[in-house]
Formats: C-alpha cells, sequence, structure tokens
C-alpha cells in the first residue's frame, strides 16, 4: 500500500519531470544524452533499459508516464531508439484533467449532498457546470427568505428579521428578497432601508414604480421630508405617468419644510415634464408669497387643459380659500376628468369647510350604502381624520362592525385607518374594540397600537405623529391626513392641502 502510494506520488511529479526533461532532449538534439535511457546500453529499440524507471515500486507502473516502456523477455527496455525519444505531453494533460475533473465531481457531489441534507433546494447541476454557479447563492437566498417568512408569520420578527438579512446577503440581487428586507427595515434602520431603495432603483429599473413608491411612502410615514422633496422633484421629471402624485408629494413636503426652492426650480425648467405642471407651480408659489388674491384670481378661471391633480388642486385651494361655490362649480364642471376618488374627497371636504352637514352625511350614505371596501373606509377614515365627526364616525364604524369584513393583508390597513379615525377623536371605545380585534387575529402589534392610543389621547410627550406612522401601514391618504393634522413644530405654512 505504502509502495503503490509512493508510486501514486512519483507519477503526479514525473509527469511533468520527464517530458520537460526529453522537451530539452529534443530540442537539443545531439547536443545532450537521452535523460531515461540507460547510457550503458546500445541505444537500440527493446534493447535499452530505462533508468527513469529505477526507483519506482514497480518499474512497470512507470508506463504511465512514458508508453515507450514495454515488457521484452530480457525485461523492461525501451521500445525506440534513443533519438526517437520523445515526451507525451496529452497523456500529462490527461491524466492531470482526469484527476482534477474527478476530485471536481467528487467534491461538487459531496457539497450537493449536504446542501440539500440542510434542504436547499438545488439540483447537481448548479454545482458542476460553473455557468451555473449563480444558482447556488440564488437557491441559498430563496432558502433563507422562505425561512424568514415562516418566522414572520409565527411572529417570531427578530428570526425572521436574521434569515432575511441573510437572505439578502446570500443573493443582493435578488428583487423580492431586497424589496422585503428594504420595507421591513424602514422603522427600525432608516438609513440601510434607503441604501437598498436606492440599489434597487439602480439594477431594476423595470421595478422603479414599485420601488419609489414603497420607498416615498417609508419616507413620508417618518416625516424625512428633505429626502422626499430631492426624490419627488427628480420623480416629477422622470416619471410622466405619475407626476401628479410626485407633485403632491413635492407640494406638501415643501409646505412642511417651509420651503419653496424646489418649486421654483422646477417653474424654471425647460422639461416638457415641468411646463405641464405650470399652473400649479404658479398658484402654489403665489399662496407661498401670500398673494392671495392673484392665487385666487388664477383660482378661479378654468383650467381646462390642465392633468387631472391640477383639477384637484384647483379645487381644493379653492376650497381652502373659502371659495366653496366655486370649488363646487369646477366639480361639476372636471366630473368627467376627476376619479370616483378625487371626486368625493374633494366633495366631502367642501362640504365640510363650507358648513354643509347635510349634504356630507348624504354623500356619506351613499358611500357605504352597499358592502364596504377597504378603499371606501381608507377615503372616509382620512377624511374623518381632516374633518372629525362623531355623528359620521359612528355611521361608518356601525356599518364596518355589522359587515364583519375578514382581517388579512388585503384589509389590515382598513382597520388601522378606522383607528386612526378614532384616535383623532378621542373615541376610546371604538380604538378599543379596533385593537382588541387586531390582536385577537394575531395582526398588529400591542405594543405599536398601545402607543398609538397613547398618542391620540395626549397620554404621551410625543407631539409628532411619525413617531407612529413608520409602524402603522395605513393607505397613503391616511398618511397625508395625520401629518396634516398632527404635522409637529416645523410646519410653517397655514394655507390649503394638497
Amino acid at each position: 500500500m505504502i509502495g503503490r502510494l509512493a508510486d501514486l506520488l512519483r507519477l503526479a511529479w514525473g509527469l511533468l519531470y520527464w517530458n520537460i526533461r526529453k522537451s530539452l532532449f529534443q530540442l537539443r538534439r545531439g547536443q545532450s544524452s537521452c535523460p531515461c535511457q540507460s547510457p550503458s546500453d546500445s541505444g537500440r529499440a527493446y534493447q535499452t533499459a530505462c533508468d527513469a524507471c529505477l526507483s519506482w515500486d514497480k518499474p512497470a507502473r512507470f508506463r504511465r508516464v512514458c508508453p515507450l516502456l514495454v515488457q521484452t523477455p530480457d525485461g523492461l527496455r525501451c521500445s525506440v531508439d534513443t533519438e526517437h525519444v520523445r515526451p507525451f505531453w496529452g497523456r500529462a494533460f490527461a491524466i492531470y484533467g482526469g484527476t482534477a475533473l474527478s476530485i471536481y465531481l467528487a467534491g461538487a457531489i459531496a457539497i450537493f449532498a449536504f446542501l440539500r441534507s440542510v434542504g436547499y433546494p438545488i439540483n447537481i447541476g448548479h454545482l458542476i457546470w460553473p455557468g451555473k454557479w449563480h444558482r447556488v447563492t440564488e437557491v441559498r437566498g430563496w432558502f433563507f427568505m422562505e425561512r424568514a417568512n415562516r418566522a414572520f408569520t409565527a411572529g417570531r420578527t427578530a428570526e425572521g428579521m436574521l434569515y432575511l438579512t441573510n437572505a439578502y446577503e446570500f443573493d443582493p440581487n435578488n428583487f423580492d428578497i431586497a424589496f422585503t428586507l428594504a420595507q421591513k427595515l424602514q422603522f427600525g434602520q432608516p438609513g440601510r432601508a434607503d441604501q437598498i431603495y436606492r440599489r434597487l432603483l439602480e439594477t431594476h429599473p423595470a421595478q422603479a414604480p414599485a420601488v419609489s413608491e414603497a420607498w416615498f411612502r417609508a419616507l413620508l410615514a417618518r416625516g424625512d421630508f428633505p429626502t422626499i422633496v430631492d426624490f419627488a422633484s427628480q420623480q416629477v421629471l422622470k416619471d410622466e405617468s405619475r407626476g401628479g402624485v410626485w407633485l403632491r408629494a413635492l407640494i406638501f413636503a415643501s409646505r412642511q419644510l417651509n420651503t419653496d426652492t424646489a418649486l421654483r426650480d422646477l417653474l424654471t425648467s425647460s422639461e416638457p415634464a415641468a411646463q405641464r405642471w405650470r399652473l400649479v407651480l404658479e398658484t402654489e408659489l403665489l399662496l407661498r408669497e401670500n398673494r392671495r388674491d392673484a392665487a385666487r384670481a388664477t383660482l378661479n378661471r378654468p383650467w381646462s387643459d390642465a392633468p387631472p391633480f391640477a383639477l384637484f388642486y384647483q379645487v381644493n385651494e379653492l376650497s381652502a380659500l373659502g371659495e366653496g361655490i366655486a370649488a363646487s362649480d369646477f366639480v361639476a364642471q372636471y366630473s368627467a376628468r376627476l376619479d370616483d376618488v378625487a371626486r368625493v374627497t374633494l366633495l366631502l371636504d367642501l362640504y365640510a369647510r363650507m358648513g354643509a352637514q347635510q349634504s356630507r352625511q348624504r354623500l356619506v350614505s351613499v358611500l357605504i350604502a352597499n358592502r364596504l371596501n377597504p378603499s371606501v373606509v381608507a377615503l372616509l377614515a382620512a377624511h374623518l381624520i381632516r374633518h372629525p365627526h362623531p355623528q359620521i364616525l359612528e355611521q361608518v364604524f356601525s356599518k364596518f362592525s355589522r359587515e364583519q369584513i375578514a382581517l388579512d393583508d388585503d384589509t389590515l390597513d382598513a382597520f388601522l385607518a378606522l383607528y386612526c379615525a378614532a384616535g383623532v377623536a378621542r373615541d376610546n371605545a371604538k380604538m378599543h374594540l379596533i385593537a382588541s380585534f387586531l390582536a385577537k387575529h394575531g395582526d398588529g402589534s400591542k405594543f405599536t397600537l398601545g402607543l398609538a392610543g397613547a398618542f391620540f389621547r395626549g397620554d404621551t410627550p410625543l407631539t409628532r405623529v411619525t413617531a407612529i406612522l413608520p409602524a402603522l401601514p395605513v393607505p397613503l391618504e391616511v398618511n397625508y391626513a395625520l401629518l396634516e393634522r398632527f404635522p409637529g413644530p416645523r410646519i410653517q405654512y397655514t394655507g390649503g392641502t394638497p
């Protein structure tokens, strides 16, 4: 056994050593002696012994290095004359390559067996073919992602975050993993979440709408208005299809900061995407300069060719300036160009500002006449946050309770929206009922709801709603409404809200 192992080691280095010696012999023909044949023999074929094999435990094994060595009646002899001694590089490369391939395949199979035993959904091709190696990290990423989902479902948040972080480290290019991690980090580690969102916008341009919306919601919830101003300014020019969404965000955030620099930059931009918002920008700057008469004159003119958000802005600002009748006329005039949510939102706010309580309640009754859906609940909750009304809250809550809407991922935000509306009204009984239902079904955090309840009751020194919003996945309109209701100390602008 030891001799066999020794000959194997001699083979490993001998393939290189003797082939190099014989290659030099061929190059220096006639100028050097043969490196392997016995110099005392004749040098003729089948008569000349091989010195190179003498140190081997079994000299015949040297034939793996040099097939010129053959067995004769006189023992092992070289089968060619001295001048024909030559190297066998092909044999050397074949042995080295075969050995390397065998080790490679054995290693791949061993790793495959280990990964499969752990639970990775991997196949052997991912390990054998180098072009598929990237799939290994992808599979590992999905493996930890699946475990993270199980942990989150079971309520083991810390464990889920650990698995999710591991999944991202294994496969940072996986959109679903990175996107989920960014959403989970936006409350506890907002800086890292922002980094992931920015990277996703660069590496997954096809997913930019979903990423930009999620990032904006996170920024809005935690009140990062400077970042919103910068980001929304860029998006107004980049994302023309949703320009109204981004302009509204820009106006809202810049009001919170009491700055108009970004608005003026956008107004002076030569980009067509900026020019379509000229009326909105000019009017907003007039309001910022407290030139209300000039702003009122602009708002009282029909904006016939303006985009839908511009029409929404015009009606809303007229209403905020006390021009309720004119605003109502424009709602009717623009009816075909405003979607149902925008039109109802404007009418509810108009009626609340004008004190037209009967019209307001009739419209609410129409909205809840049929079976409730989460969108209607969110719309009414946002309205009640801006304009609290105990009777309407009772009307909506009673309908909501009677229909016993099932709690799931699609309706959770409606429950939370109604909870916030009850919180603004300081209706502790309704808050308690909703919180109990959420806790009973395992959704929502008791601590988070308790903190939110304390905030609404005024039992906490917190004055900014951004202290609780990141942990409450409420609809976007409810986010806006809560930030308008509880703006904190930085807001200075007192005009209408977009």
